[in-house]
């Protein structure tokens, strides 16, 4: 009998050491699998951050256009056309906000409170239309050099 307890006490112990193997490889094959994907996720998330980066590129470059022909507009006192432009820039400023990076924020914004300056000046047909639709120029001019200054 004491033989019978001296053999199930060392198969215990073999299963306990079979067992605590296997769960730590286990363990390793799950860390190994949640590494690579958390390696995958990286490299996906610069993948679309830069494609972010090329959106907003994209948006103050024809922010930028609308802008100055908005400012044309404004100096032959076309305040229909200028409005129109205007509103387009508004649009492209929309999309700079959704995908802009938390470093460009501010700059976004900057631009936002100075396409409303130009646009409440532009439909009063204000004397400083034309200096804020140069400040609204001038911001979008920052905005694009903080862009190619990264």
């Amino acid at each position: 009998m004491g033989e019978q307890r001296s053999g199930s006490a060392v198969r215990g112990w073999l299963v306990a050491i079979i067992g605590l193997v296997a769960a730590a490889l286990l363990g390793w094959a799950l860390m190994a699998i949640g590494a690579k994907r958390l390696e995958d996720a990286r490299k996906i998330r610069a993948e679309s951050e830069g494609r972010l980066m090329v959106a907003v590129d994209f948006a103050a470059r024809e922010a930028m256009r609308e802008a100055q022909d908005a400012q044309m507009a404004v100096n032959s006192s076309n305040w229909g056309e200028a409005g129109s432009r205007l509103s387009r820039v508004n649009e492209l400023v929309t999309l700079m906000e959704q995908v802009a990076a938390e470093g460009e924020r501010r700059a976004v914004g900057d631009v936002r409170n100075r396409l409303g300056e130009a646009q409440r000046s532009v439909g009063q047909q204000s004397k400083e239309a034309g200096q804020s639709v140069s400040a609204l120029v001038t911001a979008l001019d920052v905005l694009r050099e903080k862009k190619t200054g990264q």
